[in-house]
């Protein structure tokens, strides 16, 4: 005897009812994100030279990022990386006169810029309403052994009833920076990380946007990937490189 034969057509659409609906929060999981893990997705493009440590860097300021303490705070993430890489931030020379809107920046031989932003949209999920009372009623019935028997509650293996739908409404946002290191006019390194998830706030998430881009840096080029963060441990729990398909 098969399942279908050992289940009655109505118990059996419920039981599809709720797969389906399982299958639509899990969907709706990946795609809000787990409050434990920040995914970063990375694709990067290099015509890294070789032999560059000791080589010196420089910040370029786009707009007001000059004057900016939140971009401050991201080149200084920023700076713990490309230190890591054996690069030394320029200085500027002894006695060079201060310029007269007070800030003055030493060109190093790179010249790093970094881009970000935040784009934050709604996302509309049909979820199941569930019968609270995990049972169904056995309609009366004849037994030839003991004749009409009454009707009584019984319990439903399959769990609650889905008695309809409703709309559940998600802010997602998507958090965005792009990485770029030139030479003179010769682009060597570009790179954009991008993460979504119930989080609005930019700087929260910066701090595993830039170490993604500089995870095993330069990177194959083209190379698209995905970088998973432990946001507990602040560690990397998992890298995979992104396949077509």
């Amino acid at each position: 005897m098969n399942f279908m034969q050992t289940v009655s057509p109505t118990r059996f659409s419920r039981y599809v009812a709720r797969y389906a609906a399982a299958l639509a929060a899990t969907a709706m999981l990946l795609l809000t994100g787990c409050a434990s893990t920040l995914r970063s997705d990375v694709t990067s493009f290099q015509r890294w030279p070789a032999n560059v440590a000791g080589s010196t860097y420089s910040f370029k300021r786009l707009g007001n990022q000059a004057t900016s303490l939140e971009h401050s705070t991201y080149e200084d993430l920023a700076r713990i990386e490309l230190n890591k890489l054996g690069l030394k931030e320029a200085a500027m020379p002894a006695g060079t006169p201060t310029p007269a809107n007070g800030i003055a920046i030493a060109r190093g031989r790179f010249e790093v810029t970094l881009d970000y932003g935040i784009n934050s949209r709604t996302l509309v999920s049909q979820e199941p309403v569930l019968d609270s009372y995990p049972s169904y009623w056995r309609q009366p019935y004849w037994s030839p052994v003991h004749g009409w028997r009454p009707g009584y509650w019984v319990h439903d293996p399959f769990g609650p009833r889905v008695v309809g739908y409703h709309a559940v409404s998600r802010n997602i946002s998507t958090r965005q920076l792009r990485v770029e290191i030139v030479e003179g006019t010769t682009k060597l390194f570009e790179a954009s990380a991008t993460s979504s998830g119930a989080t609005n706030s930019l700087p929260v998430v910066m701090p595993y946007l830039v170490r993604s881009v500089f995870d095993g840096f330069p990177g194959a080029n083209g190379q698209a990937r995905s970088i998973d963060f432990d946001v507990e441990k602040g560690d990397i729990k998992n890298r995979l490189v992104r396949q077509a398909g």
